[in-house]
């Protein structure tokens, strides 16, 4: 199991999405947390050298997040689709 730590940008974000979007990102966090490699999160690493990777979070929005150590996973940002990868 991972531990969870969040950025700053990612606690903006993540007030500002619709209360049905938070209910469903927070399930996902928790799912992030036992398994990152879990089919229900469609789980992404992101082209190039960046070490960052997303999952999905309904069709429109997506969370980026990488690896601390071996233990932790930072939550970068969570925003709409389009939105995110800029």
């Amino acid at each position: 199991m991972y531990r969870i730590e969040t950025t700053g940008a990612f606690v903006q974000s993540f007030e500002k999405l619709p209360r049905s979007v938070q209910g469903r990102t927070h399930a996902l966090i928790e799912l992030l947390a036992i398994d990152y490699r879990d089919s229900r999160l469609h789980t992404k690493k992101l082209r190039g050298d960046r070490p960052e990777y997303s999952f999905r979070v309904g069709r429109d929005y997506r969370c980026m997040f990488s690896f601390e150590n071996g233990t932790t996973i930072l939550l970068i940002d969570v925003a709409y689709r389009k939105d995110i990868y800029r």
